[in-house]
This record gives C-alpha cells, sequence and structure tokens, in this order.
C-alpha cells in the first residue's frame, strides 16, 4: 500500500528547527535516534511546546504514546520526564525530555492537552515520585495506599537487595546442644 500524501513525515531536523523556530533557547537540545526527533525542552516551556506540537498543522502529534521518568541522580543529575508523541496523520515522532530538580521533582501535566497522560503521569509520580503540576487526580494507580516510598527510584532499598544474616546454621555444622 502506498503512503499518501498527507502521511509523509517529517524528518527528525526539520520538527527541531520547527520548535527552535518558535520557541528558541527553550529547546534546549536536539538529537536524531532510531528516525525519531528527541528534543531536550526547558521546563517552564514544557506544556507549552507540548501544545503546540499538538496544535500546530504541520506536525499535528495528536496521538499521546507514553510518559516515563529516569532517575539520573546516580550520575550527578536529577530526574527526567520522557513524553513520546506520534503523528497519526504524518506518520512521524517525537519524543520530549524534561530535566526536573533532583531534591524536588516537578514537571507541569499533559493531561489537559491528551487524556491519555492521565494514568501515565499517576504511574510515574507513584513509581518515581515526580509531581505533575495540575493533574487533577494524582493518587496511586498500581501499589496499594500504605505502601511507602517510591520503587523505581534508586536508593529505593529492595529487599532481595539487603544482605541479611541467615537464620539457620551453616550446612554440614553440627548443632552443639
Amino acid at each position: 500500500m502506498a503512503s499518501s500524501p498527507n502521511r509523509r513525515p517529517l524528518p527528525p531536523a526539520d520538527i527541531a528547527d520547527r520548535l527552535r523556530a518558535q520557541f528558541g533557547e527553550d529547546v534546549l537540545a536536539f538529537e536524531e535516534v532510531h528516525g525519531h526527533a528527541v528534543v531536550n525542552v526547558a521546563p517552564a516551556r514544557y506544556h507549552e511546546i507540548a501544545g503546540f506540537l499538538r496544535d500546530d498543522p504541520t506536525l499535528a502529534f495528536d496521538f499521546f504514546d507514553f510518559l516515563t521518568g529516569v532517575d539520573y541522580r546516580g550520575k550527578g543529575r536529577g530526574y527526567q520526564v520522557v513524553t513520546h508523541l506520534y503523528s497519526s496523520r504524518h506518520n512521524h515522532h517525537v519524543r520530549l525530555r524534561l530535566d526536573c530538580d533532583p531534591e524536588d521533582p516537578r514537571c507541569p501535566t499533559l493531561s489537559d492537552l491528551w487524556a491519555g497522560a492521565n494514568w501515565h503521569e499517576r504511574e510515574t509520580w507513584e513509581l518515581f515520585g515526580i509531581v505533575f503540576e495540575g493533574h487533577p487526580h494524582l493518587v496511586k494507580l498500581v501499589l496499594p495506599e500504605q505502601f511507602e516510598g517510591y520503587p523505581l527510584r534508586k536508593d529505593f532499598a529492595l529487599m532481595t537487595r539487603e544482605a541479611k544474616p541467615w537464620p539457620g546454621a551453616v550446612e554440614g555444622e553440627e548443632i552443639e546442644e
């Protein structure tokens, strides 16, 4: 099946150029990864840039694919929110990356732009502790209410990683009575 003219994807560099023309220095970095535009953006403009990506007819990112967090604190950085968007009209992709503070990670919500962002943001908040400001219902999604901590943070102590003394005798040793 031949692709229709309205499904011709923009090259990743063109997507970055359009963002730079609109937002200037708030587009912090760009790279192409596996044919997708990957763009680091300033936190203060994240929501506005996402709205532009959705509403500009030459970009038309109408499908919210996923959002997640990454804990880079072990590398001397904070957290990062990664959002992947797709245009069903033009068949191109963009990934937005936003760096968050290591002590108080916060990010604007995109749930008002794409309803699909709602659960992804809740899950990322629950597992990483990144607060999505303006989210309409930031409550736990997968973990029980009594669960404490953020299990996908690098500093979360997994019980399988905790060294515990063996409670029994070493195999082969006699027990003295």
